[in-house]
């Protein structure tokens, strides 16, 4: 069985005209096997379908195991939501999975909401854009799979993601962690509907325009604070004039390659931190960070880790993969090294 979760208005809409391009490949190549499609509607449902599915699928597999007689089916994964369902001639065997289309906060939801304990789950990933941040990443010049066939032909891989844990609790993380400036940047474009401009009150159409505009206003805002970091549990670091932290399993986050050298598939994690008196050199450092050559400008710090611990003296903007998540101040970062099975 192959469970799609699909985001329909991710990339203005691709995810929706992806699935409609695959559907009726969809019915054909899976066959008896069946599929099932779930769409999101809103935050979260991403992270409530894995959940779900994942639930039921661990149910089963410990009912063959066992040889209990089923009392539920898969079909009760369908109570709650709203979906297609199909089972026609079989055509080809593929194992039990997660097939996502979406954007890298679909993926993320799903990741975070898949039950992972047991290592065994595979998910697939369609993205709606080329230029996607994970699948950049893991692989360059990637090109979008032109049918399911070719997707699920692709070689599976075996994929670090990341956990932070705060006082709000714990999520996964596929690419990325920020606090500081640019999280704030991030809640303001959220805020702004990456639309409206409030002084000028005119509608903003480019987003590169959109984004220039909450980059000043946050630089304007941006304060400098006290903090420390703990790395691998041995090193503890002090920094005066914080600006910014920005956690990488993979290299690229909204175009800026700040964790350049990450893979996301070698058991660790890469930290950029930014720690400078002068905020204007923000504007230096982000436009080195475009092509990756921020690393030996002043303020500029950067290490590698397994596990590290954040402390700082006032809560600042957070993000997990793009999603705004209010504000924290102490954060605990770990690596799961090679803990997703993974076609892309």
């Amino acid at each position: 069985m192959v469970f799609f979760i699909v985001n329909p208005r991710a990339g203005q809409g691709m995810g929706l005209r992806l699935w409609e391009k695959m559907k009726e490949e969809g019915k054909s190549l899976l066959g008896e096997e069946g599929f099932s499609v779930f769409f999101t509607e809103k935050q979260g449902d991403a992270r409530l379908f894995a959940r779900e599915i994942t639930r039921e699928i661990n149910k089963e597999n410990h009912r063959e195991i066992t040889g209990e007689n089923p009392k539920e089916t898969q079909q009760e994964i369908h109570r709650d939501y709203s979906g297609e369902r199909n089972r026609e001639a079989k055509a080809v065997s593929i194992e039990d999975r997660i097939c996502v289309i979406g954007g890298t906060g679909t993926l993320n939801e799903v990741i975070d909401g898949a039950m992972l304990d047991n290592n065994s789950f595979p998910i697939s990933f369609l993205p709606v854009h080329r230029d996607n941040d994970f699948a950049r990443a893991l692989q360059k010049g990637y090109k979008i799979p032109e049918s399911l066939s070719a997707l699920f032909a692709k070689e599976e891989r075996k994929v670090d993601y990341g956990i932070v844990e705060g006082e709000r609790g714990h999520r996964r993380f596929v690419v990325s962690v920020g606090l500081g400036f640019e999280a704030a940047v991030l809640q303001e474009l959220l805020s702004m509907g990456c639309s409206i401009c409030p002084k000028e009150k005119q509608r903003i159409r480019s987003k590169a325009l959109s984004y220039f505009y909450a980059f000043v206003k946050e630089l304007k805002r941006a304060k400098k604070i006290k903090g420390s970091i703990l790395l691998d549990g041995e090193e503890r670091m002090e920094f005066q004039h914080i600006l910014f932290l920005s956690i990488h399993n993979h290299p690229y986050e909204s175009g800026y390659a700040l964790g350049c050298g990450a893979s996301g598939e070698d058991g660790v994690l890469d930290l950029c931190l930014v720690s400078t008196k002068k905020k204007l050199r923000l504007l230096y450092i982000m436009f080195a960070a475009l092509f990756g050559k921020h690393k030996s400008l002043p303020g500029v710090h950067c290490y590698r880790f397994k596990k590290m611990e954040i402390h700082l003296e006032q809560e600042v903007a957070f993000h997990v993969d793009g999603e705004s998540l209010g504000k924290q101040k102490d954060l605990s970062i770990s690596c799961m090294p090679g803990r997703l099975r993974l076609q892309i």
